[in-house]
Order: C-alpha cells, then sequence, then structure tokens
C-alpha cells in the first residue's frame, strides 16, 4: 500500500523523507546509499545501492603468504612463432 510523503526543499533540491517501516523493510538505514531514477511514465524509483569497494579496501588483506602464484599455460595454437 502506498504512503504518501511531502517534497521538501532542500538547498538547491528537493527531498523527502523516508518512513521508518518502509526504511526497515528494506534495511536502510541512516547513511546509507541509494540509487535514483526517473521512469518514462512518472515513477520515481529509489534502490539501495551495492557496496562499492574502493582499491585500497580491496588490496588492504593482501600479503604475499596470501598472494595467488601467476599462472601461464604458454602459446598455444596461432600465437607460437
Amino acid at each position: 500500500m502506498p504512503i504518501q510523503v511531502l517534497i521538501a526543499k532542500w538547498g538547491n533540491s528537493l527531498g523527502l523523507r523516508v518512513p521508518r517501516d518502509i526504511a526497515a523493510r528494506i534495511g536502510l538505514k541512516e547513511g546509507a546509499r541509494v540509487d535514483i531514477e526517473a521512469a518514462d511514465d512518472g515513477r520515481i524509483i529509489v534502490t539501495r545501492s551495492r557496496r562499492r569497494f574502493t582499491l585500497d579496501e580491496l588490496v588492504s588483506g593482501m600479503t604475499p603468504e596470501r598472494e595467488h602464484p601467476l599462472e601461464d599455460d604458454g602459446p598455444k595454437g596461432e600465437e607460437i612463432l
């Protein structure tokens, strides 16, 4: 069942508040990121964003002990000169 909310001015933009029960149902918390898009039929679609990792976060656990050896299977077919 849709819930009606009021659009408010927020700086140079417009904002809306997400009701607590809707936020809880989809697991939104303060500071969460969402993606927003406009549909051709006038709907506004707000979707919880997938987490995006930085390169530093991705390599933070990398140590020489955890490094996988590089594997090269050598040239095959037309690659052989």
